[in-house]
Parts: structure tokens; C-alpha cells; sequence
């Protein structure tokens, strides 16, 4: 069944210099204060356009990471988006990007956070020169296995990186396999999508990652394409590069 067809553009206004709280503590003792919303998702949905999908398809696999340098970038675009707004978060990664600048010298690291003024500079160097180590000591265990599920896949990344959290973990994966990713970094832009409050309502997290997962298959659109649609429609842009080109290079 096609189900690409043109339809009105969610009027949803959203706008905001906050490039999202994604680093969610799930606990369970959270309560949940509101009920899950889905007549905005179904909206967002009917707009899409299927030239518009192909678009950012053929955009974001052009930039997809190539090689393990890539690959490890993505990660630090991760780590600099954590509280901070998405124009700092630009220079942010912009600071580190030349990972080999301070790779095991986290003062340097932490003079080029501080310099950026990203903010968050002493955890920021701490769980990022962690991470580096982590990484390059052992690239493979970064490998989705053959038999795991993208979900199994980002749930043992995330344990095992300290300073992400389920959602920027999902975000990295996001930037690595923009095609192919079926996790998705479910960000207070789509938490109100939902009708909910991110900070109030996290545990909601799973379910409507699971929801928002089925409806891009059912519309044949990968989740993060999806996803950076509807946050550019909140930016008022038509598509991704005013923040990420910066990844292109």
C-alpha cells in the first residue's frame, strides 16, 4: 500500500534554542502525570511527502560515517548536545572534533570545552575522555552484532558509555546509520508531540519510541529521518544543514 501523498503541515509551533535534554534518567519511580497523545503523530504522518523523504534520505547517507574516525565523531556531536543548545553544541563539537588534539590529555580537552564555552566542562572532559579510551581500545564491541536487535544493540552501548544515556546514545546511533537506525532519540520536541512533558513524563520513553518506531514502518520512512523532519519543522528550515553541516566535513 503507497502511503505517500501530500497532506497539510502540523502547525505545531515549537520553536526553541534548546537542542533537547535527551540524556533522560529512566527511573521507574517516576510519575506519570499525563496520557499518551497520538493525534499529533498521526498528523505529523498524513504531511509527509514522499520527495521530501527522499530528500533527507539521500542528504543524511551522504554524510553517514565512512571509516571509525567518523563513526567516533558522531559520538562526540553526542556528548557536546547533552544540555546545551544546538548552536553550542555546533561549536562545541567544532572545539574537539581533532580528537587526536587531546586524546589522552584531558587538560587540553578541557581547556578547548571551557574555550567553547559549551558548558558542563568538568563532566563533559570526564565522560568524553572515558569514552575515547573505551573506544579505541575496543572498537568492535561499538559493532552491531548480526543477531541483535537495534534496541539490544543501544541498550548494551548505553551501559557501557558513561555519560550518554539511553536517548543521546540512541542520538549517536542516529548520525552512524541515519537509514537504517530503528532506535530514536526521543527528544522534548517529541515528547510534546505527544502530548507530554519530557522532564515529567520520561517514563513514557519507551512506549512511544516503540510507537513512533512502528508508524515509520508502517509509513516507510526510516526513524530518524522522520525525526529530523519534524524537528526542522519546529526550527522553521526546510532541512538539516544549518546545524549539520558541520558533520559533513
Amino acid at each position: 500500500m503507497q502511503l505517500d501523498f501530500i497532506s497539510i503541515a502540523p502547525t505545531t509551533s515549537l520553536i526553541s534554542e534548546q537542542f533537547d535534554l535527551w540524556n533522560l534518567e529512566m527511573d521507574s519511580k517516576n510519575k506519570v502525570r499525563a496520557k499518551i497523545k497520538y493525534d499529533k503523530v498521526d498528523k505529523f504522518f498524513n504531511s509527509l511527502n514522499s520527495q521530501v523523504i527522499k530528500n533527507y534520505k539521500n542528504y543524511w547517507q551522504s554524510i553517514s560515517p565512512t571509516n571509525d574516525v567518523e563513526k567516533f565523531q558522531r559520538y562526540l556531536f553526542a556528548f557536546c548536545s547533552v544540555h546545551t543548545s544546538w548552536k553550542s553544541n555546533l561549536v562545541g563539537y567544532e572545539a574537539i572534533k581533532d580528537w587526536t588534539q587531546w586524546f589522552n590529555k584531558p587538560e587540553v580537552l578541557k581547556e578547548k570545552l571551557e574555550q567553547s564555552k559549551v558548558g558542563l566542562f568538568n563532566n563533559r572532559t570526564k565522560y568524553i575522555d572515558g569514552f575515547s579510551k573505551l573506544f579505541w581500545s575496543d572498537i568492535k564491541k561499538f559493532n552491531k552484532l548480526s543477531f541483535e536487535s537495534w534496541a539490544a544493540y543501544r541498550n548494551r552501548l548505553e551501559k557501557s558509555i558513561l555519560g550518554l544515556g539511553l536517548a543521546k546514545t540512541s542520538f549517536a546511533l542516529e548520525m552512524i546509520y541515519p537509514n537504517e537506525c530503528e532506535v530514536t532519540c526521543m527528544d522534548t520536541h517529541l515528547f510534546q508531540l505527544y502530548g507530554l512533558d519530557q522532564t515529567r513524563d520520561s517514563a513514557h520513553y519507551e512506549a512511544i519510541e516503540t510507537h513512533w518506531i512502528s508508524m515509520c514502518k508502517v509509513w516507510n520512512v526510516p526513524s530518524y529521518i522522520a525525526r529530523c523532519i519534524w524537528w526542522d519543522i519546529n526550527q522553521n528550515k526546510t532541512d538539516s544543514r544549518y546545524w549539520s553541516y558541520v558533520l559533513e566535513a
